[in-house]
């Protein structure tokens, strides 16, 4: 596992906003040391997102380029970007590559420490993740969801292997973003990557029914999001189950045509990883339902 060095820190302080205070988090689990980049509030404790960062991203990339960290310091929340081994997270997908990696561990240990260090809110933490931290984020919920008050996943599906074993312990609000020309996590589910040899994940609709089953939500209703950029092609969808026990929610943004981009944020290789949309904006939408 890569450290996050001083000089990675620096560039993250550099790009966040003032008001937030950034440090690394040393994580002492089973398997080792851990680390995890915190960005605190000004109050303490605070409410709290973890964000999980996709493969082969890291989390100092993360916390400078998604988003999440301007969102969170916008609402009083901290901010955490903790980092997976070898960039990467054990989402449990079955693709033939088994991995001893404890991540459920990892950030079981993480959550208690940010609470005991007086950070994190232990009513208000919430789970953020993109692409494969998504994956590792259904994860999570299947088997710790009892530290979370609600989740955002953003190009990410269900993975099939856990989604067959899942147990929910607690209804959770979840917003997810998902484009239907994803090429790497397909929208319909099935196989995920370009070779499709990286598992097999439930299609995003599935995943959000799911979801609203265990929340208790009644039917879905469908949204159109107004257009405010004429010539993108891309349009954007509002998925929502509702009502569901106890105020819960689940919501699905549905970009059609859109590919495996972070909605509201610049594109990153297009042509390959197809089009991104900026009709919404996936880290400050799930800020926003995470305040409320």
């Amino acid at each position: 596992m890569l450290s996050l060095r001083a000089a990675a820190l620096a560039a993250v302080i550099a790009a966040v906003p003032p008001a937030a205070r950034a440090d690394i988090m040393h994580v002492t689990t089973r398997q080792g040391a851990r680390e995890a980049i915190v960005l605190q509030s000004s109050r303490a404790p605070a409410p709290t997102v973890i964000v999980l960062h996709g493969a082969t991203i890291t989390a100092a990339q993360t916390a400078r380029s998604s988003g999440f960290a301007e969102a969170a310091a916008a609402r009083g929340f901290a901010a955490v970007f903790p980092q997976g081994i070898n960039r990467q997270w054990n989402d449990g997908r079955e693709d033939g590559h088994i991995s001893s990696v404890d991540d459920v561990g990892f950030l079981r240990q993480l959550v208690r420490e940010l609470v005991a260090r007086g950070v994190a809110d232990r009513e208000h933490i919430y789970l953020a993740g993109i692409s494969n931290g998504g994956m590792m984020t259904f994860r999570m919920l299947c088997e710790a969801s009892e530290l979370f008050a609600g989740a955002a996943t953003i190009i990410a599906n269900m993975p099939a292997g856990i989604g067959e074993r899942c147990q929910i312990r607690r209804p959770l609000p979840i917003v997810m973003f998902n484009g239907t020309a994803d090429p790497l996590v397909p929208y319909e589910g099935g196989n995920v990557g370009f070779a499709g040899q990286r598992g097999r994940v439930w299609s995003a609709e599935r995943t959000a029914e799911f979801m609203a089953r265990v929340d208790g939500c009644a039917a879905m209703q469908v949204t159109p999001l107004p257009v405010n950029a004429s010539t993108e092609p891309v349009r954007v969808e509002r998925l929502d189950w509702s009502p569901c026990r106890a105020g819960q929610s689940v919501t699905l943004f549905r970009l059609d045509g859109g590919g495996h981009q972070v909605p509201g944020r610049r594109q990153f290789l297009p042509g390959l990883l197809g089009l991104g949309s900026f009709q919404i904006n996936a880290p400050e939408e799930a800020m926003e339902s995470f305040r409320r």
